[in-house]
């Protein structure tokens, strides 16, 4: 992962080891949630190679403020890329819910993340399962990011590379040029 300017912020970032996979992990976690109205979110969006939004199933205006923040992150990432979680919190207090399991799925789905509901306070279980899928998909996505990056052939580089090597009807040998191989 990226490096920070720790002593800036180091009241909202937590370093932590975490092993699944029999992979040892070190995550740094950047709490922008006191970003969001000072104005520096735009800043730390860039240094994440995953992200996670959370807001209250009980909380219209967070899951308004959770659209917000994934609507910044399309904007700044490419999604195939980077790993975004969107996460509902507070299913433990499912009678005064106001947004729908329905809402949430319809709102990662638009923005290509994974989705969970979970309870923070009820069950840890659920919330280490979501993190875990987050990790799984962001060092499957770092090993992409890793790869050299193939260019797609055209119709024009294709044809132009199997006249080069099947030759055209030439009789001036000496304008011949060698033939390069090509593997498809």
């Amino acid at each position: 992962m990226k490096k920070l300017d720790i002593k800036k912020i180091e009241n909202f970032l937590y370093r932590h080891n975490v092993t699944f996979d029999n992979v040892t992990t070190e995550v740094e976690i950047l709490d922008t949630s006191k970003c969001a109205k000072t104005g520096c979110l735009y800043e730390h969006l860039r240094w994440g190679d995953a992200f996670v939004v959370v807001y209250s199933i009980c909380d219209r205006n967070s899951f308004a403020d959770a659209s917000e923040y994934l609507l910044q992150l399309s904007k700044l990432k490419l999604p195939s890329y980077y790993t975004t979680l969107l996460l509902g919190n507070k299913r433990d207090l499912d009678h005064s819910r106001q947004i729908s399991v329905n809402d949430g799925h319809e709102l990662s789905f638009h923005y290509s993340c994974q989705f969970y509901e979970v309870s923070a306070a009820e069950n840890y279980a659920g919330v280490s399962l979501a993190f875990q899928s987050m990790l799984r998909e962001a060092r499957s996505a770092q090993l992409l990011r890793a790869l050299p990056i193939r260019r797609k052939l055209g119709v024009n580089s294709v044809s132009k590379a199997l006249g080069n090597i099947f030759g055209k009807n030439n009789n001036n040998k000496s304008d011949r040029k060698k033939r390069p191989s090509l593997s498809i």
